[in-house]
């Protein structure tokens, strides 16, 4: 089964990408379609393929990774 998925480490850190908000698109044809949207869990991965099975097709795919959003909680946190 082909399937895709993605693996977030903060390597400033030396951990995983916990609570990143991760946007998978399908470009054809220069149109970028959003397939799906994401939190990755408590080892930086999602809890399942982001597309996986028959909705999986080959072509180009795009993830938008909002790791500004992370460091940003990072720093709220470490203010506390």
């Amino acid at each position: 089964m082909t399937k895709l998925t993605t693996h977030v480490l903060d390597i400033f850190s030396g951990k995983p990408g916990k609570g990143i908000k991760v946007d998978l698109y399908y470009i054809e044809n220069n149109k970028r379609e959003k397939l799906n949207s994401i939190i990755l869990n408590d080892d930086g991965r999602p809890d399942k393929a982001l597309v996986d099975g028959k909705n999986f097709k080959e072509g180009k795919y795009e993830l938008v990774f909002f790791v500004g959003d992370y460091y940003k909680k990072l720093t709220k946190a470490s203010e506390i």
